[in-house]
């Protein structure tokens, strides 16, 4: 896939997750967690970042952060840094500890504040260990899990001074009781029922949003943006605001499926089509609207939608990175 644009500006809102490296264990020991909770709340009073949320696993981490100067990256550059140069003094070792750069969704905060958090929260039951275990054990197993801002979220253990709940806490009710009373039952949903993943949606694009939230932020964020661009090839894409004629050749090129088949509901190639339909909704964004891209491939918008994040997927990986090839190269010609 190509590289995760970063787009920073103040008061921005970001789901960051990062990998240890070769997805090993990252937080081994109760001091690991600690240090990089210590380092955590450091740095966000230094570069004036709120904590939301967060949830640290053995090999990974979630925050949910508010910016309120354009800086994330510098404030998580910082942040790794000192947690890694000390864990790498401590154990007298050397080398990364983390796989490679962060990964950070931008996040529009009507409609996907609550459930991000909820998604950041539900991580300790997410495992397959503990997706086994009755409700009530992982009920328990969430309340318990001190690694997670839940049990601070919800009146279980103190709150560290950097954490900002307030704000997560605000649509569940006047008071702080009730605040966290409902809040808490509104994550524990997730133990009941399957609940959407608001970071599939963010798979097409490094964006967690709504349709005009998305063209806001391409608007005034990726299309100004000037300068060297080659370690940018999704920001050369976007900005080239490709035709749909542009993107069927590209698709039918890595496929093999002619173009007007493609673009028929009754192409039998489901892969190809979703392949399409990602890139036909993150690359033709701006040159007519989604819906109308959504008729005249045959399909109702929601149909669309669905069919293009399926497309983004990990499975079309390669198939997904030589059709961008052909749209940064238009001398290679399609099948």
């Amino acid at each position: 896939m190509a590289r995760p644009l970063r787009v920073e500006y103040p008061g921005a809102l970001y789901h960051v997750m990062n990998r240890g490296n070769r997805r090993e264990r990252v937080f081994r020991t109760k001091t690991d967690h600690a240090l990089f909770l210590d380092r955590l709340g450091r740095f966000a009073a230094v570069f004036k970042v709120e904590v939301l949320s967060y949830c640290l696993m053995p090999n990974h981490f979630h925050l949910f952060l508010r910016t309120r100067q354009a800086n994330l990256g510098r404030f998580m550059q910082s942040l790794l840094t000192s947690f890694t140069v000390f864990v790498n003094r401590r154990d007298k070792t050397s080398g990364h500890l983390f796989q490679g750069r962060f990964k950070a969704q931008l996040v529009e905060e009507v409609g996907y504040f609550d459930t991000l958090s909820r998604y950041i929260h539900l991580n300790p039951v997410r495992v397959k260990a503990a997706a086994a275990l009755p409700v009530e054990e992982r009920r328990q197993l969430l309340a318990e899990f001190r690694w997670s801002s839940f049990p601070a979220m919800i009146g279980l253990v103190s709150a560290p001074e950097w954490l900002n709940m307030a704000d997560v806490l605000k649509g569940f009710g006047a008071d702080s009781r009730t605040q966290m009373k409902q809040y808490r039952l509104y994550v524990e949903e997730g133990l009941m029922r399957d609940i959407d993943d608001p970071t599939e949606a963010a798979r097409v694009r490094s964006v967690l949003g709504s349709d005009s939230f998305i063209d806001r932020i391409r608007r005034e964020f990726l299309l100004r943006r000037r300068g060297d661009l080659r370690e940018l090839p999704g920001l050369r894409l976007q900005q080239a605001g490709f035709g749909l004629s542009d993107v069927l050749a590209a698709v039918s090129g890595v496929t093999g499926v002619p173009a007007h088949i493609l673009r028929s509901r009754r192409c039998r190639s489901q892969a190809a089509r979703d392949l399409l339909m990602a890139l036909v909704r993150r690359y033709c964004r701006g040159t007519v609207s989604q819906s109308r891209l959504a008729a005249e491939l045959g399909m109702s918008y929601s149909g669309f939608v669905h069919a293009s994040l399926r497309g983004a997927g990990e499975p079309n990986a390669e198939l997904w990175n030589q059709a961008m090839q052909r749209l940064s190269n238009p001398v290679i010609k399609s099948k």
